[in-house]
């Protein structure tokens, strides 16, 4: 049990997908108006691990490579958002035109590549029940999760006052999301062919979805 806790704080912690977009929704909206998102990566996460865990671990190989595909082109594009977000003083002018909600937050969770590998290694890996797991995740998100949005919302003042630190700032977030698809899939040599099919495929959506 122990073993599984370290697992899911270094996991919850280091930057993926849920905690780039965190930081880039606190650096440009704030931590009130990114709170929905904050609530449902931590709740929508914690579901995926309870149920979801469970029953990806018995879907075909084939239909788990297309749900990758998906949220390989969904982060790819959200990515592009981050790394060409407005820095115009006027929100509404923002290519990011607002923070996501409760909902999308929990959605999100299904179709990102570091959370699905996240909860079926987890449960495959260690001798726990779902339930377990998904106890301890609801235990350590709040803390992993949430410094990231907390550290964005610090920077906001900072960074409005210096563009050019701030577009690299959000161009940082935007490489780490795609970096984090690597972390997902392994840094073994068929995994990185594997990535690069799949990011070519995620690059044709950004361009045909832009």
């Amino acid at each position: 049990m122990f073993e599984f806790f370290i697992f899911a704080f270094i996991t919850a912690i280091t930057p993926g997908p849920n905690n780039s977009m965190l930081m880039a929704s606190g650096i440009k909206f704030g931590r009130k108006a990114s709170i929905p998102h904050f609530l449902g990566i931590w709740l929508g996460f914690t579901f995926l691990f309870f149920v979801g865990g469970f029953l990806l671990s018995y879907v075909p190989a084939q239909i788990f490579d297309y749900i990758q595909y998906i949220g390989y082109a969904v982060i790819t594009y959200i990515a592009y958002r981050i790394a060409t977000t407005s820095l115009d003083a006027n929100k509404d002018s923002s290519t990011v035109d607002k923070p996501f909600t409760f909902v999308q937050a929990c959605l999100f969770q299904w179709i990102n590549p570091k959370g699905v590998v996240m909860a079926v290694s987890g449960l495959t890996a260690f001798n726990i029940t779902n339930s377990q797991g998904a106890l301890i995740y609801f235990l350590v998100l709040p803390f992993c999760v949430g410094i990231w949005l907390i550290l964005g919302e610090q920077l906001q003042n900072s960074l409005e006052k210096n563009k050019t630190v701030a577009r690299a700032t959000y161009v940082v977030l935007g490489l780490s999301m795609i970096a984090s698809l690597l972390l997902a899939e392994g840094f073994n040599t068929n995994n990185l062919g594997n990535f690069i099919r799949e990011f070519n495929f995620s690059f044709i959506s950004l361009i045909i979805f832009n």
